[in-house]
């Protein structure tokens, strides 16, 4: 699966259900608040936006430079990360129970 690319950033919309995934580990998020863009006084264009972890509640606030989001955070439509239980992919989310 790609990323989320950095020109996607300022599409995402309040609801789009987005996943960090780093260090074998699935975060799946509600994005609550539409990323907004400034420019640094280096000229880098900075997207930030809230979320809302969906197994948890926990906000996230989120900081995406542009051209710099090798750096993380690593932002995908579907999860990456699984393990094998019974024979069948199971995608655990960070902050289930």
């Amino acid at each position: 699966m790609t990323n989320i690319r950095d020109n996607e950033i300022e599409h995402l919309a309040v609801g789009d259900i987005i996943y960090e995934c780093e260090m074998f580990m699935n975060a799946e998020v509600r994005v609550t608040e539409v990323p907004t863009c400034t420019v640094t006084d280096e000229g880098w264009k900075q997207w930030r936006w809230k979320a809302e972890n969906t197994q948890d509640g926990s906000i996230v606030d989120y900081l995406l430079t542009e051209g710099l989001s090798h750096y993380g955070p690593r932002l995908y439509r579907e999860p990456q990360y699984a393990k094998i239980v019974d024979g069948k992919p199971v995608f655990p989310l960070v902050g289930a129970r």
